[in-house]
Formats: structure tokens, C-alpha cells, sequence
């Protein structure tokens, strides 16, 4: 009787472990959470005077890549945006814009490390954005050129400084990050600042007469979470100051 019972169990067994072995097991992956970012300066709707350099603070909170407080989110990779408005009405409607055409091109800037020779308005090591769209005209055949530069790099075109290779990257990607300077670093209300403090330099646009206002933007795209390294969320934060 004992050995009938013994058998009829490791029968059972055996049907057990072949079910369960031919169930295939679920992969679990860790999920990925959008970074949190808040505005510590300057304050919401405060008046400034034009031309005046407002300092600005943020403060970056992400779940997989840690605070910034803790020197766990890379400066370099927080893109901060600063947009005029002539009036509140103007203003409203940017806010409620799902995509914003200035967007595409800025972001392969910023992952690209274009920024540590390259500003929008000013001079670094090397030219402006603004220079660059001032010499060359949007055409098909300066933008061609300019890829050009990018890929294969440049001496003399600027004084002594050389624009290094770049092979690695696209050229659809290269594409979108030249007609992105040609096409918006011209606006007079449109800049870019790089970190997670600075200055925003309320430079008065010369096509208005209005007090006006800006909105600031704060922009940081994490790097995903352990097993999901492409699955990328971006968090922001907006403020608006006003113009004396």
C-alpha cells in the first residue's frame, strides 16, 4: 500500500513539474518614473527691469537618477528656456501648445554636447548660434555645408578655433540641429541657458514697445530606468516674470 501511494505521488509530481516547466515565466522590469523639477528662483510672477540678469534656480528630483541637491543630476544635461510674450493673452496660448516647434533639433544639441563650445546668444569657444545664422542664410545649400562642418569638422572659418569631428553622429539627426540654429536663433525673444543655476538675461526685443513678459522653462530627460535604458521620460517646470 505504501509503495502505491509513493508511486501516485511522484506521478503527480511529474505532471506538476511538466506543466509549470513548459509555462514560459513573465519578465518583470522595472518601471520608469518622470523626473520631478521645481523653480526655487527666481520667484512666480515677479516684475523685472529689461536688459536686468535674473539669477535662476532649479531643483531636479527623479526617482531612478537621484536629486540634484545631491549632486546626482548632471548640470550639463538641464536645458533651460527663456521665451518672451508681449501679453498674457500670447502667453496662454504657448502654454497650452502640446508641441512646440523650436523643440526638434534643441534636444540632440544638448545630449550632443554641443553647448560646452556653443551658446545662443554669446560667444564660447565657439561662435553663437546667433553668429552662425547671421553669416549663412537658410538655404538647402548652406545647411548641406553646415552638416558638412559638423561631421568633418572646420579650421579658419572663425579665427584660430577648430570645430572638431563629429562622425558619429546622424545626419538626419545633424540636419535637425542645423535648421533649428538657422531658423530660431534669430528670434530676438528665443534663448537658451544650460544647468541647474544661472543667469537669464531679460534682453529686451527690439520689434516691441510692450512691457511683456517671459516665460522660463526647465527642461531634464532622465536616462531610464535599470533595464529600460531607452525608455527615456522628460520632466519640466514653467514660471512666468513680468516687465516693469
Amino acid at each position: 500500500m505504501y509503495t502505491g501511494i509513493i508511486l501516485s505521488l511522484d506521478f503527480i509530481y511529474r505532471i506538476f513539474a511538466v506543466t509549470y516547466a513548459s509555462v514560459p515565466l513573465a519578465t518583470i522590469q522595472t518601471p520608469n518614473h518622470a523626473p520631478h523639477i521645481k523653480f526655487i528662483e527666481p520667484f512666480e510672477k515677479t516684475f523685472h527691469n529689461w536688459n536686468e540678469q535674473v539669477h535662476y534656480s532649479v531643483e531636479i528630483s527623479d526617482q531612478e537618477d537621484g536629486e540634484s541637491k545631491f549632486q546626482e543630476i548632471p548640470s550639463a544635461e538641464v536645458l533651460v528656456k527663456l521665451k518672451y510674450e508681449e501679453n498674457q493673452a500670447k502667453a496662454s496660448i504657448y502654454l497650452k501648445q502640446k508641441i512646440i516647434a523650436d523643440s526638434v533639433g534643441i534636444y540632440s544639441m544638448l545630449i550632443s554636447n554641443c553647448f560646452n563650445c556653443h551658446a545662443v546668444k554669446m560667444k564660447l569657444a565657439g561662435p553663437s548660434y546667433l553668429d552662425i545664422s547671421n553669416r549663412y542664410q537658410n538655404t538647402r545649400e548652406n545647411q548641406d555645408l553646415l552638416i558638412n562642418h559638423i561631421h568633418y569638422g572646420s579650421r579658419g572659418i572663425w579665427g584660430n578655433e577648430a570645430m572638431p569631428t563629429h562622425p558619429e553622429l546622424q545626419d538626419s539627426v545633424v540636419r535637425k540641429m542645423v535648421r533649428w540654429i538657422l531658423n530660431y536663433s534669430k528670434d530676438p525673444g528665443l534663448n537658451y541657458v544650460i544647468g541647474l543655476q544661472g543667469t537669464l538675461p531679460l534682453t529686451k526685443p527690439a520689434v516691441t514697445t510692450h512691457q511683456g513678459l517671459f516665460i522660463i522653462e526647465a527642461f531634464y530627460t532622465d536616462h531610464g530606468s535599470v533595464d529600460q535604458h531607452e525608455n527615456k521620460l522628460t520632466g519640466s517646470a514653467r514660471m512666468i516674470i513680468q516687465m516693469k
